[in-house]
């Protein structure tokens, strides 16, 4: 009995480090849109595009160009349109951490028009922002629903100042994702009233999972020995 009282001493004191695990891919877009999605709701009129330069790719309206590397995600469009960007990702259970980061500019070209959210140019409102979501797993690419797990982002950037800078975003996901599962996260723009730029880029979701240092390691082998050699002994 006090050996393994002693084998529980020595676990309760061994120490433990995180290590950090990345669940997304191509988040700088150095590849395109690869491990991307994107998606277009019927009758639009614009798209996600994978970009280089400091131009859009059809409208030619300025932007800043990437937040890091050389490729970046970005949208255009010559009339209303609805476009979802999205890519799904695994978290393995009992993470520790998993930290959501991304950097993006919204460049609109006209006021924010809510449309209480619903991502569709075909409502017949007014319908002029972006938004940034995690989604379950079957959600619908422009789910706003029951889908919606969490929403980040929800507006445009003042619509007086473009184009504009990139703003660095971080959320700590942790407590919605931590059971483990397949998940969604997406970047969506509508816009009826007139151009909208959604700027995309050095997007990753980090999971750190706890696992024993190699000193906690050896303090444990140490007890199992000592375990075996009592038992023996009996």
């Amino acid at each position: 009995m006090k050996t393994l009282q002693s084998l529980a001493a020595l676990l309760l004191v061994a120490g433990t480090a995180a290590t950090a695990t990345p669940l997304l891919q191509n988040g700088g877009f150095e590849a395109g849109l690869a491990n991307w999605t994107a998606i277009d709701r019927p009758n639009s009129a614009g798209s996600w595009f994978a970009n280089t330069g400091t131009t859009t790719p059809v409208s030619n309206f300025s932007t800043v160009g990437a937040h890091g590397g050389v490729g970046y995600a970005v949208t255009d469009q010559v009339n209303p349109s609805t476009h979802a960007l999205l890519q799904s990702f695994n978290v393995a259970p009992g993470a520790t951490s998993v930290i959501l980061t991304f950097s993006m500019f919204v460049n609109s070209y006209a006021d924010f028009f809510p449309n209480g959210g619903v991502l569709d140019h075909l409502t017949g409102q007014p319908a002029q922002f972006t938004r940034v979501d995690l989604l379950t797993a079957g959600a619908d690419p422009f789910d706003t629903g029951a889908g919606v797990l969490q929403n980040f982002y929800f507006g445009i950037d003042d619509p007086a100042t473009n184009p504009h800078p990139y703003t660095d975003y971080t959320f700590d996901i942790t407590a919605l994702v931590a059971a483990g599962g397949t998940y969604q996260l997406r970047f969506a723009a509508v816009e009826t009233e007139f151009f909208q730029h959604v700027g995309v880029d050095d997007v990753s979701i980090d999971a750190a999972f706890a696992v024993p240092e190699p000193g906690s390691l050896a303090l444990l082998g140490l007890g199992l020995g000592a375990l075996a050699r009592t038992r023996r002994r009996r």
